[in-house]
């Protein structure tokens, strides 16, 4: 059993929309603990400053917070484009 053309393009395709994304999260992470440092230093807050004896530092605890708000916003944008009809059949997309 082979695989046609259209198949192996659209199978690249999907892998190279997941790496990028996986790529992409990663670099908002690293982001947002660079914007919750900067933030600390602006406001002469210690990056290491405990809130409570179990939190995380104030730069970490920005970083979390920054990440949840745009995962909520990618999930949106994501629930949006399964209405265009391209994007539904990209992601419908199975081997026979």
């Amino acid at each position: 059993m082979y695989l046609s053309f259209k198949d192996v393009c659209l199978i690249i395709l999907k892998s190279l929309t997941l790496s990028l994304l996986l790529l992409g999260l990663f670099c908002l992470f690293r982001f947002n603990y660079s914007l919750g440092a900067s933030y600390c230093e602006m406001i002469n807050i210690p990056k290491d400053l405990a809130l409570t004896v179990v939190s995380l530092g104030m730069a970490i605890e920005i970083a979390i917070v920054m990440f949840v708000i745009e995962m909520t916003i990618f999930y949106f944008v994501i629930k949006n484009l399964k209405l265009i009809n391209s994007f539904n059949n990209l992601c419908s997309f199975k081997i026979k």
